[in-house]
């Protein structure tokens, strides 16, 4: 057993394979839960759990799978989509600044130049590891201590897993302890497709509106602000005065959308958390 776990929610076309090749000397085990069908690089693999059952999404398997496994905890636990690419041995680097940093709930930056939900949440390079107020559920990485505090108020809160995320900020809001580590950019391949994507196709059938559920947690959570970088707690990239380095994050974080863009990158339609807020209650 190794001492970190990566969990993967994944389909015909997942990226974890690639991740597991490019890492051959990882600090982390891997469980697949296989919603369309285990491949056969996975069940020939002995180094993969793959984990099968009937749970709507990722966080869900994952608290199902939690409550059955037996033995000696991980330190940390990332639980990913399947549409998301690192560089080799990039999420055994991540793990390391995880541990590095004491990190409670984490995230790998979304690299310029891919698809991005929220701003707060690509890359700023002046950073190695960024204090913010807002970890997204597409790829989060939980402490142990996290997952006992975390799991079970907020893991089943919605079938879209929107709001899973508002909640943790909600929860821990003031505390410093979400963060996102810039030195280990990720690449999201596909942009959010609440269209035709067949996660967003299965909730219709089951009559799920994300939106709806979205405005159930914010009616029922204390509000947090919107989503920002945090002014202290970060470790910074070069090793200049912190005042220096204090005005270089903010710098970068008023530019990186433009830089984000420049390379072909895009990103989800902002929407003011207030603005969701006030409409959740009205409804």
């Amino acid at each position: 057993m190794r001492q970190h776990l990566v969990f993967v929610r994944a389909g015909r076309h997942s990226l974890h394979r690639q991740m597991l090749e490019e890492d051959p000397g990882r600090n982390w085990d891997c469980c697949i839960n296989a919603w369309a069908g285990a491949s056969e690089a996975d069940r020939g693999d002995p180094d993969v759990e793959i984990f099968c059952d009937e749970s709507i999404n990722k966080f869900e398997a994952f608290r199902a799978w939690s409550r059955r496994s037996a033995g000696p905890r991980y330190r940390f636990h990332l639980l990913l989509d399947d549409d998301l690419l690192f560089s080799p041995g990039d999420v055994s680097r991540f793990f390391d600044w995880c541990e590095k940093a004491s990190l409670y709930v984490a995230q790998p930056a979304i690299a310029w130049g891919s698809h991005a939900n929220h701003l707060i949440n690509i890359r700023n390079p002046s950073c190695r590891v960024r204090r913010v107020n807002f970890v997204e559920v597409m790829a989060p990485c939980f402490s142990q201590a996290a997952l006992d505090e975390l799991m079970e108020p907020t893991f089943l809160l919605t079938a879209c897993t929107w709001g899973i995320d508002y909640a943790w900020s909600s929860l821990l809001q003031g505390q410093g302890r979400l963060s996102i580590v810039d030195a280990v950019p990720m690449q999201h391949t596909k942009p959010m497709d609440r269209a035709g994507g067949p996660f967003y196709d299965m909730l219709r059938r089951r009559g799920i509106d994300p939106g709806e559920e979205l405005a159930a947690v914010h009616r029922h959570l204390p509000r947090w602000g919107d989503m920002r970088t945090e002014p202290e707690g970060h470790h910074y990239r070069w090793p200049m005065h912190d005042g220096f380095n204090r005005n270089l994050v903010t710098w970068m974080e008023s530019r990186k959308i433009a830089l984000h863009l420049a390379r072909g990158g895009t990103i989800a339609p902002q929407r003011p958390i207030a603005q969701d807020e006030e409409e959740a209650l009205a409804a």
